[in-house]
């Protein structure tokens, strides 16, 4: 039965805060923990969870913003599970991050949180619903108004994520596949296939693959063709519906071929990116970027990026398997992106993210993309398009020819012949001569609003100033945040929930980084110094718990390079 925890709203008298001196206050409210009690523990909605739980009447839930709290501990700090639940048991600041202010109660039971863990993913598993993404994009939309940040220009990069599996080679994973096809036959089947697994079964696959040759490696290979052949025809109507021979099943189509009933075993080069990497992760895939190559998935994220803000949020994650693309990794989340962020306009990415499926939605909802590092070709001739002010289309050539484009059926632009004729790239244009038999023949080219959109957002990052060229290079350093914890880029744990949760709660405890430094970093003024100075103040409100004013910085006091806005925090 679900139940919320609300017993963190009501102070504890003899609590842990009123037992400290007047300089360990001053620490522990300087503290990240305290700025995660106030900034994330108190502001976790528990009701979204209560899907997990059962509607009768029974024993209640463990305090679920508990729960969720101490995960998101876990990645803010890199914790062990042990190294967890020792600092939640002795620990005075790690206790108060998730609500609890006396020394003489317990925390939950470790099973609890596994438990609890398991939920979640079932869920997911059913439904589709991540209920750990809600949290992030609650706790984003809540830091984004709170603070007074602007969501309107965004960057993001993608990055590849490992997943814990073993790096089997192509023999080790199929004999690792049939030793666990092996677990699962009865008795009967063991013994009438004995001769299929007799050679791998009291072994590990790593100690089979140890004496092999390297010229045996064939042999072998066909030797495994024949089992797998002789397994499938005979077990698949008996164990189609088991969890260990669908997996079987699947390696045995992607590594074999039969035609006439005659196995054969494809070829190295036939094998795509999507296969099974590992029996323990089903939707692992295989990439290789930048000369190393990566079992598992990549990740993808947006952050904000306006220069005004004085610092930025993650606002989006997303994961997906390794092979595929940019552009289409950012196509599919774009659409919950424009949901959680609607007043976005600006997006800065890489060379890879573009794409005319990608523009198809940023031209409706009026956002501009801009790609730096863009690799590929020019088109020939030099031809490239542009809008004028009055959103006129034209056509500049290398030529000199600046001619506005027709739009009929599609588009096209037409060019002076006599000029195109003496261009020394004429080869190589892709215009087309017309009107050869009249006295003055022409050249035109046809194109299509895809090539609009695409030539228009390749310009975009062309008419920025040079302060704002480097605007996405900082989502670097974010990618390298949400990898704290991370191996050589390769995470704890595996399958696609997994890392996607990890990946969720990593992302919660990098904003929760930004604001305790950005909080730290303010200056702290006490009320003398507020009296000594109320006769500069122009304007003053108080919003979210800041006090928001602004000073004639003409006017004499013991400040002497005093900002013309200051962010004050509001203290007792």
């Amino acid at each position: 039965m679900f139940r919320e925890n609300t017993n963190y709203q009501q102070p504890e008298l003899f609590g842990i805060s009123h037992q400290l001196t007047k300089k360990q206050l001053k620490l522990f409210e300087q503290s990240v923990e305290h700025c995660f009690f106030n900034k994330v523990f108190c502001l976790i909605d528990e009701k979204h969870f209560s899907v997990l739980y059962s509607e009768t009447h029974s024993r209640p839930n463990v305090a679920v913003n508990q729960l969720v709290g101490s995960l998101i501990l876990k990645h803010l700090f890199d914790w062990t599970y042990e190294e967890l639940f020792k600092h939640l048991s002795f620990n005075l600041l790690t206790r108060h991050a998730i609500g609890i202010d006396k020394l003489d109660t317990d925390i939950y039971a470790e099973a609890s949180l596994f438990n609890f863990q398991n939920r979640l993913i079932n869920y997911f598993s059913e439904t589709g619903q991540d209920l750990l993404m809600d949290v992030f994009d609650s706790l984003t939309l809540d830091q984004l108004k709170q603070f007074g940040l602007k969501s309107d220009i965004q960057r993001g990069d993608s990055f590849l994520i490992g997943s814990n599996i073993l790096d089997y080679n192509r023999i080790q994973l199929l004999i690792e596949v049939l030793k666990r096809l092996y677990l699962v036959l009865d008795e009967q089947d063991k013994t009438t296939y004995k001769n299929c697994f007799a050679a791998y079964i009291d072994k590990t696959s790593g100690q089979y693959i140890y004496r092999i040759e390297k010229g045996d490696l064939p042999k072998e290979l066909m030797k495994l063709a024949q089992h797998y052949y002789t397994l499938h025809k005979n077990l698949v109507s008996k164990y189609s519906q088991i969890h260990a021979f669908e997996i079987f099943s699947r390696v045995y189509y992607e590594h074999f071929i039969v035609a006439s009933d005659k196995i054969e075993v494809r070829l190295s080069n036939e094998l795509h990116s999507g296969i099974l990497m590992s029996p323990d992760d089903l939707e692992a895939t295989f990439r290789k970027k930048a000369r190393k190559s990566s079992k598992g998935y990549v990740g993808h994220l947006s952050e904000t990026a306006n220069q005004e803000n004085e610092f930025q949020l993650i606002t989006d994650l997303a994961l997906e398997p390794n092979n595929i693309g940019d552009a289409e990794l950012l196509e599919k989340r774009l659409p919950k992106m424009i949901q959680k962020t609607p007043d976005l306009c600006e997006y800065f990415t890489d060379g890879l993210y573009g794409g005319p499926e990608v523009d198809k939605i940023l031209e409706p909802n009026n956002i501009k993309q801009y790609q730096s590092g863009i690799r590929g070709r020019r088109s020939y001739g030099g031809l490239r398009i542009h809008q004028n002010p009055d959103k006129s289309i034209w056509v500049r050539c290398s030529g000199g020819q600046d001619v506005k484009a027709i739009k009929r059926k599609g588009w096209s632009a037409t060019f002076d012949n006599a000029i195109c004729s003496n261009c020394p790239l004429e080869k190589l244009c892709v215009t087309k001569v017309y009107g050869i038999k009249k006295e003055q023949p022409y050249r035109r080219w046809h194109f299509q609003k895809k090539k609009i959109l695409s030539h228009l957002r390749i310009n975009n990052f062309d008419t920025l100033p040079d302060s704002r060229k480097t605007l996405r290079a900082n989502v670097e350093a974010s990618v390298r945040q949400l990898q704290f914890g991370m191996k050589n880029s390769k995470v704890r744990v595996r399958t696609k929930v997994r890392i996607s949760a990890y990946l969720t709660l990593t992302a919660i405890a990098t904003n929760l980084k930004r604001i305790h430094n950005y909080l730290n970093s303010l200056e702290y003024w006490d009320f003398s110094m507020f009296l000594e100075i109320k006769a500069s103040i122009n304007s003053l409100f108080v919003n979210d718990g800041l006090f928001h004013f602004q000073i004639n910085t003409n006017t004499n006091h013991n400040k002497s390079a005093l900002k013309s806005e200051l962010k004050v925090v509001c203290t007792n």
